[in-house]
Parts: structure tokens; sequence; C-alpha cells
């Protein structure tokens, strides 16, 4: 490939979001459809160098297979706590755009 081609490529894949509150973010259609991802997914992160790295987790057909693949996954999960908060926030959200 031309060094135009690649970086036209790339550029065609940066986008730029904004947070919401707790660091919130929507990942672009057009980025999860370039990756196959639907509307459902997970996300490895981790931070690198200074960057933020998101990786998806390839759902396994089997959804006992996926669950155990999950929890074979290193890191911290959320509280049962964290996840009420964040469902409030986006709820929130939510109404403030239906208004």
């Amino acid at each position: 490939k031309s060094w135009n081609s690649v970086y036209t490529e790339l550029m065609d894949t940066i986008r730029f979001v904004k947070s919401f509150s707790k660091g919130q973010i929507t990942i672009p259609k057009s980025l999860r459809d370039s990756l196959g991802m639907t509307d459902d997914f997970w996300l490895k992160l981790y931070a690198q160098n200074g960057r933020i790295i998101a990786e998806p987790v390839n759902e396994e057909k089997n959804k006992v297979d996926y669950a155990k693949k999950l929890l074979t996954v290193k890191g911290k999960w959320f509280s049962a706590d964290e996840i009420v908060d964040n469902r409030k926030q986006i709820e929130k959200q939510l109404e403030k755009r239906a208004r």
C-alpha cells in the first residue's frame, strides 16, 4: 500500500469522543462496524506508555464458553455499587437528551 492510502485509511478510523461523568465514553458506530462489533460487547482495557488501549474481546459462539473466558480475564471488575451508579448516570443522560 502507498503511504497515502495507509494515511487515508488511518484517518478514516480516528474519532474523537468526549467522556461523560465517571469517564464513560461511546464508541462511534462506524468504528464498531469496522471491527465487526455488535451492540453488546466486551473490551479489554489497559494503560500502556501513557495511552489507554481498548481491545475487543472475541465472543465465543457458546455462551458458557464465553462466560468461562471472561472469568479468566485478569483485572478489576466493577462492584455492584459502581454498576448501579453507572446505570443511574446513563439514565440521567438519556433523560436530558429526551427533553
